[in-house]
């Protein structure tokens, strides 16, 4: 079951709910009770990557045969 976030808009307190993609719960904040709640933009389930789905490993290099550093770097 996906892990939805929701923001209450009366105290701005947010929260996650879990549940089934074809339901719509009657959802209420946790801290103050109010129903005036709105899904928000969650980040929880990307692992591994950064922001707008970058990943942590570094650009390839320019050059394929083995690097500026081995002198036979076309770019130089």
């Amino acid at each position: 079951m996906p892990l939805y976030d929701y923001k209450c808009d009366s105290c701005g307190h947010t929260f996650e709910v879990n549940h089934r993609m074809s339901e719509t719960p009657e959802i209420s904040c946790a801290q103050c009770d109010s129903k005036q709640v709105r899904k928000i933009l969650s980040t929880g389930g990307i692992l591994g990557s950064t922001k707008m789905g970058q990943s942590d490993a570094p650009a390839p290099s320019p050059c394929a045969g083995g690097g500026c550093a081995s002198g036979m770097c076309g770019l130089s």
